[in-house]
């Protein structure tokens, strides 16, 4: 199965456009460059040597769909926080982490491909500002109010509210209401403090300091 499609079948409107097939190389060119960061960086987490990487992903069918996966969505992306994301979902199968099973690890790796960078950066941030918030004197209560939010968010202030619905459609984040039914903060739902802890544990930022 290639990797990406050939310049033949692109559409001939397409290559009729001057200089679209300079474009596509370019693109091609980038991806597979992409690619091979990915799957160097999945050795390296992994661990282990070319031929045991092998033999796990020929005796498993169901870890090698996924590892293909992840390599495609990891050629796709740009931003190497996603690749090496992307990578340490893979590793993690490939080494049979105890903790990690296969379905949980599918369901990981679907969110990871789902989320942006800067979806990853304010769940980060959510989680932080929940964990030390000032007004909450019980750990229930603790949550990442609307101004604190918005005033550690680096983004453009238009992108905020889009990247907090991101986080909520993934189920990583959850709002908490008041009583006029608005939204004055969010919290980390418990499969988002997994996935944090499962994957940027050693990413410096989470846990916070």
């Amino acid at each position: 199965m290639p990797l990406v499609p050939q310049l033949g079948n692109v559409p001939e409107w397409l290559q009729g456009i001057a200089g679209a097939a300079g474009v596509y190389a370019a693109a091609q060119q980038h991806r597979q460059q992409q690619a091979l960061d990915w799957a160097r960086e999945l050795e390296v987490l992994a661990g282990l040597r070319p031929e045991e990487l092998r033999q796990v992903v020929e005796d498993n069918p169901v870890i090698a769909e996924l590892v293909w996966t992840a390599w495609q969505a990891g050629a796709d992306t740009a931003s190497d926080d996603k690749r090496r994301l992307l990578a340490k979902v893979a590793a993690a199968a490939l080494r049979g982490d105890a903790d990690a099973k296969i379905d949980d690890l599918q369901l990981l790796l679907r969110t990871v491909m789902d989320m942006d960078p800067i979806h990853i950066t304010l769940l980060v941030l959510i989680g932080q500002l929940e964990l030390t918030d000032p007004k909450a004197s019980d750990p229930i209560d603790q949550r990442a109010g609307r101004d604190e939010l918005e005033g550690a968010w680096s983004g453009d202030p238009e992108l905020l509210d889009p990247a907090l619905s991101a986080l909520t459609q993934a189920g990583v984040v959850h709002s908490v209401l008041d009583f006029n039914g608005a939204a004055r903060g969010w919290k980390l739902t418990p499969y988002g403090r997994r996935f944090l802890d499962q994957l940027l544990v050693d990413e410096g930022g989470w846990p916070p300091p």
